[in-house]
């Protein structure tokens, strides 16, 4: 989501609505100038049929390639990538993802883009989508070269689609399958925040009728928009100006702790207590109990709209991942780092709070577990790209939402266990403290067993801490009131699990208690988890 200072004024003439509108070629207005607003960081890729037929298109587009180029350095304010690809019953990849490239693309455009050739109606417009939306190599398709630039997370993401074809995948043939693929790719699109925009020029008409309404899909799956040009090719340069002018700003957030504002950064300590996430049972609401193991459980997340840097209906993906309850944990943008996918759902967001139900088959055991939420939108990127810090990327985006509350259920005198997963994110070593606090006392004792290697780092580091004691083997008493263990030396990626053990004493009234462990480097929060244990004395 970009930060005020980021998006700077916007757009003072909207040229499209974000919903696919079919435009008259001769009644098309003149694009708002790009310079009339800065985006932010722009990932741009034209996708060009490139046969023989489009000779009006192509010529049309190389007299107006250095307006869109320049239009869309100066609104990103220099901070953009370009890509380019052309397709006929294969796909050709002339310039992949890459910033600063505009001479490389503009060159091309004007002296090296051709119309010719191609085999006859359909082309591969569906199978050129998937190269460039999921970043295909080359091998075992008929693609020249890879297309492996990386789509960045803090950049609005659009891909423009000129074509007078229907989608024919690399067989030349159009069917039902194909028409699937080309859907399938609009999919895609919205799940990773990519704004699909499409052209069509209507060099024949037998076909406008099949045409049409997969083009227009490709825009109102992605939020963005559809023009017919004329036959010959007129309108097709301006169109794509209009579409890359469209830069208005959506802004659905999620609360990182119940006062959060949504600004960016989040000015207020902790980032993984969102209370925004919750799992239940079923599709019903419910007080966030713990996850069902075995069983198919639903994440709820709550989607608030808008936040304080945009506005309108907010078009993108929620995602849902998990890993092992505890501390610092890594995000990679490729491979998710610690999490593990649990599921997404594409949505739109209205002015108020939406609530998304995500299923999640089959939970694994133990059952103990932190979330995720990730808001993906063309219209609503992150303000800061996301590194492999989980909650520095919470902290920065409001986007992002972590939630680490556990609950057990125990009977007095009688222990109960949960898991806590020290980690490291930082990119260096760090000296990290535990820090216990009890928010709601447990009556009764807390040990952790911190495993050999934890328990030896920890020695090593002078046994240091407040309110702990060692009681035997790897097994440290916290005071459930507070405690510290400091100077616990952990290295990038290391990640170890430590075994909570709360045993309420006989005493303690029914009712629920509040324990936080907090992982820290020196002042830095890098994530914790709430402990909530329920007496049960019945």
């Amino acid at each position: 989501m970009q930060h005020s200072s980021r998006r700077g004024v916007l757009l003072a003439v909207a040229a499209l609505t974000a919903s696919a509108v079919q435009f008259a070629p001769a009644a098309t207005a003149a694009p708002a100038p790009a310079a009339a607003s800065r985006c932010g960081p722009l990932d741009v890729t034209f996708v060009l049929d490139d046969t023989g037929s489009m000779g009006g298109a192509i010529t049309n587009l190389k007299a107006g390639i250095n307006s869109i180029v320049n239009d869309v350095v100066t609104a990103s304010g220099g901070d953009y990538q370009l890509g380019l690809v052309t397709f006929k019953d294969n796909v050709s990849v002339h310039s992949d993802l890459a910033p600063g490239n505009a001479a490389a693309v503009t060159n091309h455009v004007t002296n090296t883009l051709a119309a010719g050739a191609g085999s006859g109606e359909p082309e591969a417009s569906d199978e050129a989508l998937n190269t460039v939306i999921n970043n295909l190599a080359a091998a075992g398709r008929p693609q020249n070269v890879d297309f492996d630039g990386v789509w960045r997370s803090n950049a609005m993401k659009f891909v423009v689609l000129v074509t007078d074809a229907r989608p024919g995948g690399f067989d030349d043939v159009h069917a039902a399958a194909d028409v699937a693929n080309a859907s399938a790719r609009a999919n895609d699109a919205v799940a990773r925040g990519i704004k699909v925009s499409s052209v069509y020029v209507p060099t024949s008409a037998a076909f406008s009728g099949t045409i049409t309404p997969i083009m227009q899909n490709y825009a109102t799956t992605t939020g963005g928009a559809f023009v017919q040009a004329s036959a010959n090719g007129t309108g097709t340069a301006t169109a794509i100006q209009q579409f890359l002018a469209d830069c208005r700003q959506t802004d659905v957030f999620l609360h990182d702790q119940p006062t959060d504002t949504g600004a960016e950064p989040n000015p207020n300590g902790s980032v993984w207590q969102s209370p925004d996430i919750k799992v239940c049972p079923g599709l019903a609401d419910c007080a966030g109990i713990q996850p069902v193991v075995g069983a198919t459980n639903y994440v709820h997340v709550r989607l608030h709209n808008p936040g304080p840097y945009g506005s309108g209906t907010g078009l993108g993906t929620l995602k849902v991942y998990r890993t092992p309850a505890g501390g610092s944990t890594t995000w990679d943008n490729a491979t998710n780092g610690d999490w593990v996918f649990v599921g997404q759902q594409a949505v739109s967001v209205p002015a108020g709070v939406t609530v998304v139900k995500i299923p999640w088959a089959n939970v694994p055991g133990p059952g103990h577990f932190c979330l995720l939420a990730r808001w993906v939108s063309a219209t609503d990127p992150m303000t800061f790209a996301e590194g492999p810090n989980t909650a520095l990327n919470t902290k920065n985006n409001n986007n992002i939402a972590w939630r680490n509350l556990q609950t057990v259920r125990a009977k007095p005198a009688e222990p109960v266990k949960s898991w806590f997963t020290v980690g490291n994110a930082t990119g260096g070593q760090v000296r990290t403290d535990l820090v216990v606090t009890g928010v709601k006392p447990l009556p009764g004792t807390i040990v952790i067993d911190l495993g050999p290697r934890l328990f030896e780092r920890w020695r090593a580091g002078g046994g240091a801490g407040e309110g702990v004691k060692a009681v035997g083997g790897t097994l440290v008493q916290v005071d459930p009131r507070r405690a510290v263990l400091r100077g616990v030396a952990v290295e990038p990626g290391e990640r170890f699990t430590t075994e909570l053990t709360f045993t309420p004493d006989g005493q303690a009234p029914a009712g629920g208690y509040l324990t936080h462990v907090v992982q820290f480097a020196g002042d830095e929060d890098l994530g914790g988890v709430g402990y909530e244990v329920i007496v049960d004395r019945g």
